[in-house]
């Protein structure tokens, strides 16, 4: 796909009975910040990644001008939930777009996709082996869409059967869930790597049990030195922000990259963790890096190793070792933490976390010597 040229949005008038207003600049200002970049589907060439573009500039590019800004005025809604269901929904309609072109031969993606259709396109994830959670997934994200357009009154009818199309989700772990690794697994991941950047990253999904938005998010200026321990302020789900504590040798391999991370020439704060260009790293560069290490430290089944990976790891690791539900649900900041911590004392709180940010952190010493501070 040619990147699509930088620069203000042109919205068509809706064809339809009923004419949709148009966005107007600060609502595109506010969902193209809130989208950020990320690279082109397909994109992957032998010289290396390609630049990364604006979310917003990629729909304008895979949907009809008529979607896209009925697509603005849905995403810039309050009720599309956080910033990552935004950017999830923004990247299933490009993977709907991308599929539409390649199968349907559509040049543009717009709402008139038939059952049939659908069906189609639900084989064709089924035999490529998405997991059931990622088709209903992105079921969801269209018709959620539809939803939103019948709502203006636009006829746009939904093709999508719950009989016919959306798989049964069973509750409580199961094959689709993230693949779990041991932390055998994930000292040998740490020993594979030979960048102090890979070293970092590994180290914060697992012994902060971090979602990977977390710290793709986190800035340069999120990181807090208190005493002898090292915190990080990372956004949680739902927009606040806690502070975790990291592990010495992670904050240790954070001092090593901060002084050979390549210079920040964007704008706004510059991001803890970049690519080798120096752009902000995102999911897609994480699971990718994740799945390299994997394979060169011989775990079977790398392609299914994903950053929510490490998050399951370091989860089942402790539950294995005994600790208490209530324990894990501080460490891993779940969104229903706050139903169960009314039973808790929250006093020493702090303590608690960094005391199990220490012991997962026992898998840090297969860290290679050459990419450790210099005594």
């Amino acid at each position: 796909m040619t990147n699509p040229a930088a620069g203000p949005l042109v919205f068509r008038p809706v064809e339809a009975a009923v004419e949709l207003p148009r966005p107007d600049a600060a609502v595109e200002a506010a969902v193209r910040r809130t989208l950020g970049q990320r690279r082109p589907l397909g994109s992957e060439t032998t010289d290396g990644p390609a630049p990364l573009v604006d979310r917003l500039d990629l729909l304008a590019a895979a949907l009809t001008p008529e979607l896209t800004a009925l697509v603005v005025l849905w995403l810039g809604g309050t009720r599309r939930g956080s910033r990552d269901t935004r950017i999830a929904y923004a990247d299933d309609l490009l993977l709907w777009a991308d599929w539409a072109r390649h199968d349907l031969g559509r040049e543009r993606f717009g709402l008139d996709l038939h059952r049939a259709e659908v069906t189609m396109w639900l084989t064709r994830q089924q035999d490529a082996g998405a997991a059931d959670t990622s088709i209903s997934r992105r079921l969801s994200t269209l018709s959620s869409l539809y939803r939103y357009a019948a709502s203006w009154g636009l006829p746009a009818v939904s093709p999508i059967s719950v009989d016919d199309h959306r798989p049964k989700i069973e509750r409580g772990r199961r094959a689709t869930s993230a693949r779990v690794l041991d932390a055998d697994q994930i000292a040998t991941m740490l020993a594979a790597a030979h960048d102090v950047r890979d070293a970092l990253v590994v180290g914060l999904l697992f012994t902060d049990a971090l979602r990977v938005s977390g710290i793709c998010a986190a800035n340069d200026g999120d990181r807090r030195d208190q005493g002898r321990r090292t915190w990080l302020e990372v956004t949680v789900k739902g927009g606040s922000t806690k502070l975790v504590p990291l592990h010495t040798m992670v904050a240790e391999l954070l001092d090593l990259y901060v002084a050979v991370r390549p210079p920040w020439t964007g704008s706004g704060p510059a991001p803890l963790i970049a690519d080798a260009a120096g752009n902000r790293l995102d999911r897609h560069d994480v699971t990718r890096m994740l799945r390299r290490l994997a394979r060169a430290a011989g775990i079977p089944r790398p392609e299914k190793v994903t950053p929510h990976s490490l998050r399951a790891s370091a989860v089942t690791d402790q539950k294995r070792r005994g600790l208490a539900a209530e324990d894990i649900q501080e460490l891993t900041i779940h969104a229903d933490v706050r139903t169960v911590m009314i039973y808790i004392d929250d006093d020493g709180r702090n303590e608690r976390v960094a005391a199990i940010t220490d012991d997962l952190g026992r898998v840090m010493t297969a860290v290679p010597r050459h990419l450790r501070r210099t005594p």
